[in-house]
């Protein structure tokens, strides 16, 4: 690509179809310009590219969504409205306990997980009890009831029978399990690390996007294999492993990207999710604990307290 002088900026040229899913990319990329806006341009849709992306588009052409690109050209710059910045805010008055919390040092947000951010050592939070482990062997409900729940402390439970979920739960298998839920809601991230909320930098863009796909789908694209099977941790007896995932799935942003499923239900913002009434057929191949006395023959796992 030929440099061109102070007037004249460089833009991707994409057709309409794929324009939100190549702003998607270039954006989480960091391709994209913040500094001027969009523009169409002979019938195609002019992005804008940050300092040193006409490099990494090049090394990127083969791979989609940036296979869709048209062309990279330079163009000149008032073709393209200059993003305006945002007005500044007013200072309001502060009271004099304001002005104290304002000016007060900040530091990492607390959390119980041995600190969060803050600086180890410094955590205001007591220190964690080692976590008992109970080996369970053929311990019915009761027998819990007596030695782990009452406590009512965190335990890590050993040698329970889970049912046909423990070998049997393949990637094909998961992909054909009914799903209460229509569509599921994807992080989808180009990167190895997604930035979710409270783990990057205040007031930086997240590294992800969401996308909306069946539940099926999400799990042929997290098993690493579009096609002929074998994504998944592999049949055992019975089990379901090696099945035809039908044709491979295009990549959402570039080879290689990660997702995350972070919940599923129907609204994911105001409802808890619901294993059993999510996923029937998969909850009755699923046992947690043995079942309750009162509980006996319901089916899709045991109850706990």
């Amino acid at each position: 690509y030929g440099g061109g002088e102070m007037s004249d900026v460089a833009v991707a040229l994409v057709p309409a179809a794929s324009a939100k899913a190549l702003k998607d990319a270039l954006k989480v990329r960091g391709w994209l310009s913040t500094a001027r806006r969009p523009a169409m341009v002979g019938g195609r849709i002019a992005f804008p590219l940050a300092d040193g992306a006409e490099d990494a588009i090049a090394l990127a052409a083969s791979t989609p969504p940036f296979c869709d690109i048209e062309a990279v050209e330079r163009i000149a710059t008032d073709a393209l409205a200059v993003k305006k910045a945002p007005p500044p805010q007013k200072q309001k008055p502060h009271s004099a306990h304001k002005a104290r919390v304002a000016a007060a040092p900040t530091r990492a947000q607390e959390r119980s997980f041995g600190g969060g951010a803050a600086i180890r050592g410094s955590s205001m939070l007591p220190p964690a009890a080692a976590v008992q482990r109970v080996e369970c062997g053929d311990a019915d409900y009761e027998w819990l009831q007596r030695q782990v729940f009452s406590g009512r402390r965190p335990a890590v439970l050993s040698g329970l029978p889970l049912g046909e979920c423990v070998g049997g739960w393949s990637a094909d298998r998961l992909a054909r399990a009914h799903c209460a839920s229509p569509s599921v809601s994807v992080h989808v991230c180009a990167s190895s690390t997604v930035d979710l909320a409270g783990h990057r930098p205040a007031n930086t863009p997240r590294n992800f996007v969401f996308r909306s796909m069946p539940f099926a789908e999400a799990v042929r694209r997290c098993s690493g294999s579009g096609g002929g099977g074998g994504g998944g941790d592999g049949g055992g007896d019975g089990g379901d492993g090696g099945g035809d995932f039908g044709p491979i799935l295009e990549p959402l942003l570039n080879a290689g990207e990660r997702y995350y499923l972070r919940s599923v239900g129907g609204d994911t913002r105001k409802e808890a999710a619901d294993f059993p009434r999510t996923f029937p057929d998969l909850a009755r191949e699923c046992n947690l604990l043995p079942p309750r006395p009162d509980k006996e023959g319901d089916g899709a796992g045991g109850e706990g307290d």
